[in-house]
This record gives C-alpha cells, structure tokens and sequence, in this order.
C-alpha cells in the first residue's frame, strides 16, 4: 500500500505535533521551524556512525510515524553520511568522510552502539577501525549526540564476560583526549522525538540543552520512571501486584521505574503506543547504567492466567 505524499506544511504541522509532546515550544516557534524548511537559515550537518549495535536506534527513527523521515533529514537538517539510509558505499563513503574532514565545514557527530576498544577489528569500515573513524571525525565535530543506551551508558555490548572492551562515546572520548562535548541521549532504542528536539535546540541555540550530571538532557531524564507511574499511588498504599499482567505497583517484580531516568510516562514508544509499565510488566530500565541486569525477580510463570 502506498502511502500518499504530504504538503510541506502538513509535515511542518506535524512536526511542530512533536516539538509540543516533549517540551520544544518552550524555544521554538512554527515560524522557526517555517524558516528552517526553507532553509533561511543553516541547518546543522550530520554524520551517524554504528558501533557495536543491533541496528535498533536507526530502525526506532525510521519508524517515526509523525513526520516523514526524509522531511526530517532533508529540511531540519544536512545528513552527510548514514551507513543505512545513505546510498553511498564502498570508496563513495571514505571519499565523503575524508573531504568531510579537510574541510571547513561545522557538523554534528551521531553515533550508534559500543566502541569495541579491545578488539578494534570486530567492528570495521573501509578496513579501518571504527574507533579510528570515531576518534577523527570526533576530534573535529562541534558537538556529538551519543545515540541509544549502548552508545551513552554502556548497553549490551557492555555486558560482564563480553570479550570486546566495549567503552561508550564519553568514555572513548576521555581515552583519546577529545573535548567535544558529548549529549547522551540512552534508551533501547532510542526516542525519535529526543533526538528530534535535541538536533533543533543544537541548530537554534547552537549549544547542547540544559544536562544533567551524566550528559542527558534534563527534559527528559530529569525525573525517575517511578515518580510519574501510573501505579504511584499503589506504590504508597503497599498495593503490589503478584504477577505481570496484575494490577497494582510492578516494584516486587523487579521493576527499574525507581532507579531509571526517563520520560516513558509521557513519551512512550511508537507514536506513545506503549511502554514496559502500562503493557503491565515492570519497567526493564532500558535507559539505566544497570541495563541490562544480570537476573530478572520475576519468572516465567508469573504471567497471571487468562
């Protein structure tokens, strides 16, 4: 089924629909999203690179439903280089990232996944490590966007008994002596619409947003998963639920809303479809330092009977 084209306005109209759900029109107006399509002033120019990732943070963004993802890319900003949305391949992409770096030109790194420092070759582009492309493009970028739990806190490649030497971008950064500022932006996968107030506020202001002490933005890690459940109250009144799928707080099952900072209550995934909590399963804590946990406190059979 094709899905019919929309008039650049109806896509500046929803687009301004997500600038309002997670707090943009605090800075922004219609009227600038309106001089940023038409390109009256410079939009920032982008270049993602995977690490050490199953991918899921590119496809959650391609899976935005409020706005065409090729109005995102091409009108709010210039994207120089995405290993699967670009056509580019082969030497295409050396040459693109090589006059990139000799030339004068201001861009924002985006990176995806884990630095495997331990064990460079597991992850290569043009027969390079990708810490060697991370390191220069890094060192040259005015600011970087660290893209999912994986590339901000750690993630799965960071794992106990994991052999890769896994380190995030912040981390990768100290080791090289890099001080570009790096905004972490975690989940698994990542919310399109916190990557897509973060690249506006950076093209608007030119800054990353206010931070919290571990790099992510306030607006949305600012408060824990647990002050704002839907079972805070239950949590107060000793009401907890004895399997997934009961009502009543989920914290006896193991759940991370305590511990994890994050938006989910109000931005959830998929167009705000559903998160862990309202589907009735504890909170993962999928944008903690802890994710993933080594055990879970509930089992298979605490599934309530239908």
């Amino acid at each position: 089924m094709m899905i019919p084209p929309i008039s650049r306005r109806e896509a500046l109209r929803k687009l301004y629909q997500i600038a309002v759900s997670v707090g943009a029109t605090s800075f922004l107006t219609f009227d600038d999203l309106l001089q940023a399509s038409q390109r009256t002033n410079p939009v920032p120019s982008v270049v993602w690179l995977h690490g050490s990732s199953c991918t899921g943070c590119t496809c959650s963004l391609l899976n935005i439903e409020e706005v065409p993802l090729v109005q995102l890319i091409t009108q709010f900003m210039d994207l120089t280089f995405h290993p699967d949305i670009s056509s580019a391949t082969g030497e295409q992409v050396v040459s693109i990232l090589t006059a990139l770096l000799e030339s004068d030109r201001k861009f924002i790194l985006l990176f995806e996944g884990g630095l495997p420092v331990d064990l460079p070759h597991a992850c290569l582009m043009a027969d390079r490590p990708m810490s060697e492309w991370v390191s220069r493009l890094g060192s040259k970028a005015e600011a970087s966007i660290a893209i999912g739990t994986c590339a901000a806190l750690g993630g799965i490649p960071k794992m106990a008994g994991t052999l890769t030497g896994s380190h995030t971008l912040s981390e990768f950064f100290k080791k090289e002596g890099i001080a570009t500022p790096v905004i972490n932006l975690p989940t698994c996968p990542i919310k399109p619409e916190h990557l897509v107030y973060t690249l506006l506020y950076y093209s608007k202001f030119k800054k990353p947003p206010e931070m919290d002490a571990m790099n992510r933005p306030k607006t949305f890690f600012g408060k824990t998963v647990h002050e704002r459940c839907i079972y805070y109250a239950d949590f107060q009144e000793d009401n907890f639920a004895k399997r997934i799928g009961e009502d009543g707080c989920l914290f006896k099952l193991g759940c991370q809303g305590p511990i994890t900072y994050n938006d989910c209550l109000i931005n959830g995934f998929n167009n705000n479809t559903n998160i862990c909590i309202r589907a009735g399963h504890p909170c993962i804590g999928c944008a903690s330092v802890q994710f993933p946990r080594k055990i879970m406190m509930h089992r298979f059979d605490d599934v309530r009977q239908i």
